[in-house]
Order: structure tokens, then C-alpha cells, then sequence
């Protein structure tokens, strides 16, 4: 009975992988009728066991099948276009994309061993043949997906158009390198649109890849600091604002920020200071190098020279919002301490030490948070601080008026 067994187990196992021959000779009959993207989905389903069995998934063929013939619906498609129908240019892009994905996949396999143990391909040339002149095709389907919102799709496709003149696959048949600035547009626009599609990692690959190329739009850095801070990714964060600030400098004041931030939020001082003092070294009038070094004081519980930081910083850049908010709130802070030392005054002392040295302090402060939201008025915090300047200075027209704007 044993032996039975075993060798009906035999033959069941030569049975399924005959099957398996059998499944992709009868696909590639099928495979040779496909004449739209419907049946090439079809045909595919038809053959996609074959991608994962034993027999089958190490052969070429297998993949270069459906590849060939997503290139082959692509062509035709293409062909109506040109004699001026209109064929469904999101099909016309999917049977691209599917040629190039199962194309690829074809490559990854495609060796042959000879009897004298040499190694050779066999589909390779036509392969790579292929996808190198369909190459500025990837880039006309990337734009209709799009402007169709196929947010994935569009990514797949400006991605291979960026990948396939570096591909080592294909050899001597990859497309001629494509300009650095063009590279760099299309990294960016597959950045944006995995972005889209909430494809962070994606997204986030292709940002870089436009980063390491070199693109000059300034919001593209932010974009790629948008994914890292979705990806809650804190050395992609950082990372994205060192390229940024180093490309750009101060023509965004928020990326040097981003990388104090950092630091401070990781109570790294020594390094924030380091990163602070070349900055200013580079450009000593600069306000926002000052007011992120009064940030950076301010953290450490140094506030008089936050303060003093906070002045020069305001002083250099007079309409800038937050600056004049936090030298504002920075002499709300120092009547705060002062304040805290006069428990052993009487009260007449108290009265002349207040009019005389306390509230001339919360009158700049008001001069200061009254310009700070005015320049910005979302600042509401500059409303909130006014309250307590106004409060403490007994001053019930603004008081009054202060708590309408925070309504």
C-alpha cells in the first residue's frame, strides 16, 4: 500500500507540473487574440498561477507573454490615435504600464544555461529593446493619468520614465540619459503623485530622487518635508530640511527652523548652537538666525538673553510677525520675574517700583503684539498675550476691545 501511495503521489505531482507547461502554451494562444485592454486583463488572469509556481515562475516566457503583449495593445491603441480616433487614453496607459511591469519582471529571469554551463539570455534583447522605445510613452501617460486623478497610475508611469535610461538591465538598448532638469521635474511630479494616492514610502523615494538630481522649485522641498512629517519620520525630516537649507539658504527661513526644532525638541543644544552660529557667520543680518537663537536660549531657561536675542532679531526684521510676538511675550516675561521679587516691598514701594519699572514694560510688549497681529492677524496668540499686558495695565478700552477680536 506504501508503495502505491508513492508512486500515485508521483504521478499526481507530474500531473500538476504538466498542468502548469500546459496553462502558459494555452495562455500564449490566448495572449496572440488579445486586441483591447480587456482581454489583455483576461488573458492575464488566465495565466497568473503560472507566476508563482514552482515550474513556471523562474521562466521568462511566463512574464514576457503578458509583457509583450501589453506593448502590442499599447501599439495599437497608439495607431488609432494617430488616424485621429479616440481610444481610452487610461487603457492605452494601463497596457503600457502592464508591459512594462511583467517586462521587468521577465528580465529578472531571463537566463538560460547551455550544456556547457554557460550562461545566456534568451528574451533579454527584445525586452529591453521594447521598453527603451516605448520610453517617452511613459511620460504622455503619465500626464493623462493625472489629469484623470489616477493618482498611482501617473506615479508608475513618470517613475519608469525616470528609471529606464539607469536601468543596467537594459543594457546597451537603454534610452539615451535624460536632461538633469527633466529627470528632476519627473521625480517630483511621481513624488506628488504617490503623495495623492497616500503612497508615502513611494512618495517619499521619489522626492529624494529629486533631491539627489537637483530641482529648483522651492515648494517641492516642502512637499517632500510634508510626506516625511505624515510618515511621522523624524530623521526624514530632518534630513529634508538639511538638503533643503543647504539648496536654498534663507529664502525660506522654515527650513533652518525645522532643523533648530529638531535639536531643540532632542535637547541636542550644543549642536543647535553650532548649526546657529555658521548661520549667522554667513549672514550676520539675518533677524530670523537671531530670533531662532532666542528660541533656542529661551528652551534652556536662559531668558534674558533669549530677550536680548529677541530684540536684535525684531530690530533686523521689523514686519515680521513672529518676531515681534516673541519679543513681545519675552518682556511679558521679564515683568512676570520681576514681579516675583517684590513679595518683601510694602505697598507704596510696590506702587512706585510698578508704575516706574514694571509697566513701562508691558506698554512695549503691547507695541510689539498689536504690530505682531496686525502683520498676521491668524496670530491669536498675540491676542491672548495682549490680554494679560492689558489686564495687568488696568486698561478696560483694549482689554474690552482685544476680547471682541478673540470671539
Amino acid at each position: 500500500m506504501k508503495k502505491i501511495s508513492i508512486v500515485t503521489l508521483g504521478l499526481i505531482a507530474a500531473v500538476s507540473m504538466s498542468a502548469q507547461t500546459a496553462l502558459v502554451k494555452e495562455a500564449e494562444k490566448t495572449f496572440k487574440g488579445v486586441n483591447n485592454y480587456a482581454s489583455l486583463q483576461k488573458a492575464i488572469e488566465q495565466i497568473t498561477p503560472a507566476f508563482t509556481n514552482d515550474e513556471t515562475k523562474g521562466n521568462a516566457q511566463t512574464f514576457w507573454i503578458p509583457g509583450k503583449a501589453g506593448f502590442k495593445v499599447y501599439d495599437d491603441m497608439y495607431s488609432q490615435k494617430l488616424i485621429g480616433k479616440n481610444p481610452d487614453l487610461i487603457e492605452m496607459g494601463a497596457a503600457l504600464i502592464d508591459g512594462y511591469k511583467y517586462g521587468m519582471m521577465a528580465l529578472a529571469v531571463d537566463t538560460v544555461v547551455d550544456a556547457k554551463g554557460k550562461v545566456k539570455t534568451k528574451y533579454s534583447k527584445e525586452i529591453a529593446s521594447t521598453i527603451a522605445g516605448h520610453h517617452n510613452d511613459f511620460l504622455n501617460s503619465g500626464s493623462a493619468f493625472w489629469d484623470a486623478q489616477k493618482y498611482p497610475e501617473a506615479y508608475a508611469a513618470f517613475q519608469a520614465y525616470v528609471d529606464i535610461p539607469q536601468n543596467p538591465r537594459l543594457g546597451n538598448s537603454a534610452p539615451k540619459a535624460i536632461a538633469d532638469s527633466t529627470a528632476a521635474q519627473m521625480a517630483y511630479y511621481a513624488g506628488l503623485s504617490a503623495w495623492q494616492a497616500n503612497m508615502l514610502p513611494e512618495a517619499a523615494k521619489a522626492f529624494e530622487k529629486m533631491m539627489a538630481i537637483g530641482y529648483d522649485d522651492i515648494s517641492a522641498y516642502d512637499y517632500a518635508y510634508s510626506v516625511a512629517y505624515q510618515m511621522q519620520d523624524e530623521a526624514k525630516k530632518l534630513e529634508y530640511s538639511k538638503i533643503a537649507f543647504d539648496k536654498f539658504g534663507t529664502q525660506k527661513p522654515e527650513f533652518l527652523q525645522r532643523i533648530i526644532s529638531y535639536y531643540i525638541s532632542n535637547k541636542d543644544y550644543d549642536t543647535a548652537m553650532k548649526t546657529l552660529e555658521n548661520a549667522i557667520a554667513s549672514d550676520p543680518n539675518n533677524g530670523t538666525f537671531y530670533y531662532l537663537l532666542g528660541v533656542l536660549y529661551d528652551d534652556k531657561g536662559e531668558k534674558e538673553t533669549a530677550k536680548s536675542n529677541f530684540k536684535k532679531a525684531v530690530e533686523m526684521e521689523p514686519e515680521n510677525s513672529l518676531i515681534n510676538f516673541s519679543y513681545g511675550t519675552s518682556l511679558i516675561q521679564e515683568y512676570e520675574r520681576l514681579d516675583e521679587k517684590t513679595g518683601s516691598m510694602s505697598q507704596a514701594e510696590y506702587n512706585k517700583y510698578r508704575v516706574e519699572t514694571m509697566n513701562p514694560l508691558l506698554k512695549e510688549a503691547a507695541q510689539y503684539l498689536e504690530k505682531a497681529y496686525q502683520l498676521d492677524n491668524e496670530l491669536t496668540n498675540a491676542l491672548t498675550n495682549l490680554k494679560i499686558v492689558y489686564y495687568n495695565l488696568n486698561d478696560g478700552e483694549n482689554l474690552d476691545r482685544v476680547e471682541k477680536l478673540l470671539l
